[in-house]
């Protein structure tokens, strides 16, 4: 066999391979003794019809299945007498298969670009470290106070104010005409939180219980839902209950209520979850901040493939998270689109660097870590160990579970080995927003 490789680009290769004839020969004979075996072919029993009928009534297909045959057979070897590993589907066209002449047969793919990763030891980073604060214990406090509230209905004939907890009915519609994405029956909103539309809620303050409003409000130009982004909605809305929110009591009783002994003692477990969770986050933009280096220290040119792959277990992830909220998938306009894909392009890139600093570094993930992580996994989603492994290995998930264990061995590394000065740390845009 000759192998024959060319690069058509920095991401992709072309493999050309030479069957020599008597390899195809011999194919040709054990494909159509194969057929002979049970062909049927009117007026001879199975494996009496001579040679010449089997051709004509089976040649192309024998012929095929010779093509397929010596294909199969022999690309892996092909790849590896090339040194080349495809990332995408090879597309491969092959020559028609002859009698006493030699098989050819030509593959293309992408392939992960080469190039040598640069300056990637001692970096210089900024750790942010950020001490917990009484008013970080005290805003935290209160988030917990907001979730436990209670809401009561409210009697009389008062006004909707901030703070209140509302079910309504709304409806919005462009150019007369709803759209889908824009009704709801029974919506739940805490009027103040700001999740809806800028204006939305502003709208709600004043109102009664019975009542109905309609208004407009204009969609920002990069709005994620194409049809609406850029363009002014009349919304129809009907508020149909109205409860006030009442807070418990910041006292011993509500510290018990969440396992704890004392309020002090409440205070005190948060502090120690907010120190876990400001070092973590730190961690985070350090991690975020080496990418971001890398990214820019090494230019190379990105397998299309791996981007369009990335950008689908992206949409996948955007709805899921919408869904398990109870938010209907929207379409994404142009322009979140575009985001979307600079992103997927980031990501492919940052991996595909990390991966080659494991290599030139001989960073490797042991089957003892894999293990562990799905022990982890098995305990954080309450699943059996053996269910976690069963969907992991049915899905061949295993390998991109082994991927992510190197790149974080790998970030762990260049951290190690970076130049790194803490400086106080600010508010998380978490705390910001409350």
């Amino acid at each position: 066999m000759r192998v024959n490789i060319e690069s058509l680009s920095n991401t992709e290769r072309k493999v050309e391979v030479f069957i020599p004839r008597e390899e195809v020969t011999a194919k040709i004979e054990e494909v159509f003794n194969e057929i002979k075996k049970s062909a049927k072919i009117k007026g001879f029993r199975p494996g009496k019809a001579p040679r010449k009928i089997i051709e004509a009534a089976y040649g192309n297909y024998i012929f095929d299945e010779v093509s397929s045959k010596l294909v199969s057979e022999s690309f892996k070897k092909a790849l590896e007498e090339a040194s080349v590993t495809p990332i995408s589907r090879p597309q491969i066209i092959t020559d028609r298969v002859e009698q006493d002449k030699e098989f050819h047969y030509t593959a293309t793919f992408e392939v992960i670009p080469e190039f040598e990763v640069r300056d990637y030891v001692g970096i210089e980073l900024k750790k942010e470290n950020r001490k917990v604060k009484d008013e970080d214990i005290e805003r935290t406090i209160n988030q917990i106070r907001e979730r436990s509230a209670q809401a009561k209905p409210i009697e009389g004939d008062r006004e909707v104010r901030s703070g209140d907890y509302l079910i309504i009915d709304y409806a919005g519609s462009l150019d007369g005409k709803p759209v889908k994405e824009l009704q709801a029956k029974d919506a739940q909103v805490v009027v103040g939180e700001k999740k809806l539309i800028a204006g939305f809620e502003d709208n709600l303050i004043g109102m009664k219980k019975g009542e109905e409003k309609e208004f407009d409000l204009t969609y920002p130009e990069d709005f994620q839902m194409r049809d609406i982004s850029g363009k002014t909605v009349r919304f129809r809305i009907s508020v149909k209950e109205v409860l006030e929110r009442i807070l418990p009591e910041l006292d011993d009783e509500f510290a018990k209520d969440l396992g704890e002994e004392s309020l002090e003692g409440l205070k005190k477990k948060i502090g120690e979850d907010l120190e876990k969770r400001f070092e973590r986050e730190s961690e985070d933009r350090l991690r975020g901040d080496v990418i971001k280096i890398l990214l820019e220290k090494n230019s190379f040119d990105i397998p299309p493939t791996l981007i369009e792959d990335e950008m689908v277990r992206m949409r996948r992830e955007f709805a899921y998270n919408l869904q398990r909220h109870g938010i209907q998938v929207p379409e994404l306009n142009r322009e979140a689109e575009e985001k979307l894909r600079e992103r997927a392009a980031d990501n492919v890139k940052a991996s595909i660097i990390l991966g080659a600093i494991a290599r030139k570094e001989g960073i490797k993930v042991e089957d003892e870590e894999i293990e562990d992580k799905l022990v982890e996994i098995s305990r954080s989603v309450q699943v059996p160990l053996e269910k976690v492994r069963e969907v992991y290995e049915k899905n061949n998930m295993i390998e991109g579970l082994e991927a992510r264990l190197i790149e974080d061995k790998v970030l762990r590394f260049l951290i190690e080995k970076s130049s790194v000065k803490e400086v106080s740390g600010e508010e998380s845009q978490i705390d910001k927003e409350g």
